[in-house]
């Protein structure tokens, strides 16, 4: 029904490679679930400072493009992803929650983007704030740097549902959302992706993606069935 993806505490190389590895093997099992789940008290605490302070390289644009990627397929991909959330989200870990589909995090959960701080911005997760958050809202927790409780966070539109129970959340979210093709995900997933885009352009594209998929055989045989049983 649905794969677990391991979220790690933090963000390096090394973590970032498991998280493509575990969601390639998703993709090539056609998994229709993908649940990304952390520890009991951080879900992820974003960059490794200790790797970025420590590394010899002096450019970490490959490793960083290999999480963009990794974003980027959550975002588009055919699956359903829906995240877990215990404790702690800060900085990169946002990128993974506002990229995610579905967010259910329990009352103990915290989100902050606090980049800012140190002088940096949120630069290749921007494109999964987004997903979630208003501009304005991305500017606010950057310029404040601040944790902001669960219930704040549900107001921002970055978490879905609060609740202890994340097992019962998870199967109420997988029964709610079963029936919907893979396609139908994919198509919905990546042009609201491009949302940003020419408006006018982007009804053009809508139209074409509906167009293509209403003259596939198994698409127009459900519809027909649909339509005989109404």
């Amino acid at each position: 029904m649905y794969k677990e993806i391991n979220i790690p505490e933090v963000l390096n190389p090394a973590s970032i490679s498991s998280l493509n590895a575990q969601l390639l093997e998703c993709e090539n099992q056609n998994v229709r679930f993908v649940v990304l789940k952390g520890s009991s008290s951080i879900f992820c605490n974003g960059l490794d400072l200790s790797w970025v302070a420590n590394s010899e390289e002096a450019d970490h644009h490959h490793d960083m493009k290999h999480y963009a990627d990794f974003l980027k397929k959550l975002q588009c991909g055919k699956f359903i992803s829906i995240a877990l959330v215990k404790g702690v989200v800060s900085g990169g870990g946002m990128g993974v929650v506002c990229a995610c589909d579905h967010v259910v995090a329990d009352e103990s959960s915290t989100f902050s983007l606090p980049e800012g701080l140190l002088g940096l911005i949120p630069g290749m997760i921007l494109p999964s704030l987004l997903n979630r958050l208003s501009p304005q809202l991305v500017k606010k927790m950057v310029f404040t740097g601040k944790k902001y409780s669960v219930s704040i966070a549900k107001e921002f539109g970055v978490v879905d549902e609060i609740t202890n129970d994340q097992e019962k959340a998870l199967t109420d979210a997988i029964n709610s959302m079963r029936s919907c093709k893979p396609d139908a995900v994919n198509d919905i997933k990546e042009i609201v992706y491009t949302s940003n885009a020419n408006k006018d352009e982007l009804a053009v594209r809508g139209m074409n993606i509906l167009n293509k998929r209403l003259q596939e055989p198994d698409i127009k045989q459900r519809l027909k069935d649909i339509s005989d049983f109404m």
